[in-house]
């Protein structure tokens, strides 16, 4: 440790305790935005494999080669594949 670089400030508690509580304050505000910028998916938005294919009229194979080539992504949530009902409304509408 370089004591040329170390400072020492004289605080109170009620100083200590409110300095504390605005950097915490702050980094819960930037957490915050981040969650909003983030949108959220609700499990009303998400599909199974079976919904899709009996919704488009397709195969399960299909699906898979849609996803492959990242024509309809799917997300898989443990053993289970699941697409957006949102992308889907949106690649059907650029169709």
């Amino acid at each position: 440790m370089n004591i040329q670089n170390l400072q020492v400030y004289n605080l109170s508690i009620t100083d200590l305790t409110t300095l504390i509580a605005d950097c915490i304050k702050t980094e819960l505000q930037k957490n915050n935005e981040l969650k909003k910028a983030e949108q959220p998916i609700t499990t009303n938005d998400l599909l199974s494999r079976k919904e899709v294919s009996t919704m488009l009229g397709v195969s399960y194979t299909t699906l898979f080669h849609w996803n492959n080539d990242r024509t309809l992504p799917a997300q898989k949530i443990g053993n289970r594949v699941y697409y957006q009902k949102s992308k889907i409304m949106d690649r059907l509408n650029k169709i």
